[in-house]
């Protein structure tokens, strides 16, 4: 309880320094804002563009879901981002301590250590008071009533860090220059959005493999135009300095059990729940991740009986290909090797209250390798001791609406989209 009270006076002070700083008007207050989000095919990891400074320079950060910070890099030193540090004293200091255990002052400002989700290295790096320019989302024009797109609004005063080493861009998208982190910390987008346009904390994620992904941060659920079905989002309190740690910045659901067809897949349900003593356990959603890894245990029940039934279908498999290792020949499906729209083994993750998640589409559960002519179940081995037991990778995310309601402490989620 104390914790949470801590966190929310640091909140209102960064908002009441934010509000001094951007002066949003009450006629400018948008109803949402919205980026647009593609897909990287090379590395599979989910890229929006961001515009910064003054002169405005847009660059491509990738999408971290439980990510802390807006994390950019520069080759030119960090003055190029901002002349402003921010001092170790201020309201966003302090909610980076809040974040991460691993904050010391420098010259009197305010310095930290990231870790990369995608190497899990770390790099060194200052935080900064920057501008960050954001389209707001669509509005009714009066008199047509057409949808039109929102004016773009600048935030002021917004958080960055920034890390000169390239250590920083290692493992990331092609021409990316950073992290955008979207979790649960004082000092992530939907944060500092919140704080800067007085808009709630919640936010809207899809993701396609095309260009039409989106991230909305807002609370017009009328435009998403699909009903959600609501699941509880669990917080695993423990923080570490170890890089594979998964502290409260993460969204964790309540999986109760895992089926395929209707049949359970047997596994020690404790490897469920997240130990309140070390945090390990549970699961996770992540966009650092291409395809849903599970611990050793669950996942060889996973695909034992995931096999089944493809045999079943009669499906060949095949050879293995790393990562991956539940294979089959292509053209003993349906459809043969040309795209992926058949019947297959359906996989259902069980929530609180009988509510399942469904993971029907192809998109969400198979990778096609055209240049082998096979097809591979997209979850992998995590290993005998991962902290947290099953991570729902952005395969298994694609063409699904997810609404984050961090005040309600909840997930919405879709059917998986058609499209």
């Amino acid at each position: 309880m104390a914790s949470s009270s801590i966190r929310f006076l640091l909140l209102l002070c960064f908002l009441l320094v934010s509000l001094s700083n951007s002066h949003p008007s009450s006629s400018s207050r948008p109803q949402g804002l919205i980026l647009p989000l593609f897909q990287d095919q090379s590395t599979l990891q989910f890229v929006t563009r961001l515009s910064q400074g003054t002169p405005k320079v847009t660059i491509n950060v990738v999408v971290d879901l439980g990510g802390k910070f807006l994390s950019v890099h520069s080759s030119q030193g960090c003055s190029s981002i901002s002349n402003n540090p921010i001092r170790c004293k201020s309201p966003q200091c302090s909610l980076a301590r809040e974040s991460t255990s691993r904050v010391w002052c420098h010259n009197n400002t305010c310095n930290l250590h990231t870790t990369s989700p995608i190497t899990h290295s770390e790099a060194k790096s200052e935080l900064f008071s920057g501008v960050v320019t954001i389209q707001s989302s669509q509005v009714r024009e009066p008199t047509s009533g057409a949808w039109i797109a929102g004016p773009n609004l600048t935030a002021r005063g917004f958080a960055v860090s920034c890390g000169t080493p390239t250590s920083v861009l290692h493992g990331l998208a092609k021409g990316a220059k950073g992290l955008a982190g979207l979790g649960r910390s004082g000092l992530s987008l939907v944060s500092q959005f919140s704080a800067a346009f007085r808009i709630p904390q919640i936010f809207v994620l899809y993701l396609s493999r095309s260009e039409n992904g989106f991230i909305y941060f807002g609370n017009e659920t009328y435009l998403l135009q699909t009903p959600l079905f609501y699941t509880p989002l669990l917080v695993s309190r423990v923080y570490s300095q170890g890089s594979s740690a998964a502290t409260d910045s993460d969204y964790f659901i309540d999986v109760k059990s895992v089926k395929i067809d209707g049949e359970n897949v047997p596994m020690n349900k404790e490897l469920l729940s997240i130990n309140k003593k070390n945090g390990v356990g549970g699961t996770k959603l992540s966009t650092a991740v291409p395809y849903t890894v599970m611990e050793t245990s669950i996942y060889e029940a996973f695909t034992s009986i995931y096999i089944k039934r493809a045999k079943a279908m009669n499906f060949l498999r095949v050879a293995s290909v790393a990562p991956l290792s539940a294979c089959f020949n292509a053209s003993t499906m349906p459809m043969g090797v040309g795209p992926i729209t058949f019947s297959l083994p359906k996989v259902e993750l069980v929530l609180p209250n009988k509510l399942k998640w469904q993971m029907t589409r192809p998109d969400n559960t198979l990778v096609y390798l055209p240049g082998n002519l096979v097809v591979c179940l997209a979850f992998v081995d995590g290993g005998a001791k991962p902290r947290t037991s099953i991570v729902i990778g952005g395969k298994q995310l694609l063409y699904t609406v997810l609404q984050f309601d961090i005040p309600r402490s909840r997930l919405g989620f879709s059917a998986g989209l058609q499209v």
